[in-house]
Formats: C-alpha cells, structure tokens, sequence
C-alpha cells in the first residue's frame, strides 16, 4: 500500500497540487532523509528550511505544467528555490527506466493526494 510507505509519501509532497498544507510542509521536511547528497550541513539545512516554507506560501500562479517533471523544471528556472528544485530532480529521477517518460507517467499514478495520508 502507497501510503504505508514513508519514502513514498514524502515524495508525494513534490506534486504541485498537494502544495500548501502543512502535511505537505512537514513531509517536505523529511525528504534530506533520502537525498543526503543535496543537503549536507547545518548551513544548508536552514537554507532548505526557510525555501520550503517560502515555497509553501508562494502562488506560481504563471506554471501550469501538467506533469511533475516539467513542472519543477519551471520552478527551477525561476531560481527561488534552488536547494528544493535539487532536491525534487534528485527524488525524481529516481524513478526511472529505459523510457524516462513512462516512469514519470508511472510515478504521477503512483503518487497519492496527501489528503489521503491523514
């Protein structure tokens, strides 16, 4: 089951419309659990804090991509969050195979509405 498993459910924190509840922000702030690599100090860990709360409260009213992927490229380019997007690009890439499309296709059915996890 999707929602019994703790890596699953901290990444499913990364999809734009789970955005703005504090479940979201409290599972955001387990994912350095699984990417040791992308924040690695103190200084960086309030760095990261501080983008995902600022991220939390922010409106991308202009970034409708339809899929995860292409979605957090636009949160990227916009250069607000640089620590998070590393963060999502390292979780998400993850999930992959010899046709990166069809795992991020397989990852967007596999991600669960956090409202589901409560």
């Amino acid at each position: 089951m999707l929602s019994a498993n703790p890596f699953l459910k901290a990444v499913s924190s990364l999809d734009p419309c789970n955005r703005k509840t504090s479940v979201a922000l409290e599972l955001m702030k387990e994912l350095p659990l699984y990417t040791s690599n992308v924040v690695q100090d103190s200084e960086k860990r309030s760095t990261y804090d501080l983008e995902i709360h600022n991220f939390q409260n922010d409106h991308f009213s202009d970034l409708v991509e339809e899929s995860v992927d292409l979605w957090w490229r636009d949160v990227e380019n916009t250069s607000k969050y640089p620590l998070l997007s590393r963060m999502a690009f390292a979780l998400l890439t993850c999930f992959h195979e010899p046709k990166v499309e069809s795992s991020f296709s397989i990852m967007n059915n596999g991600i669960i509405p956090l409202e589901a996890i409560d």
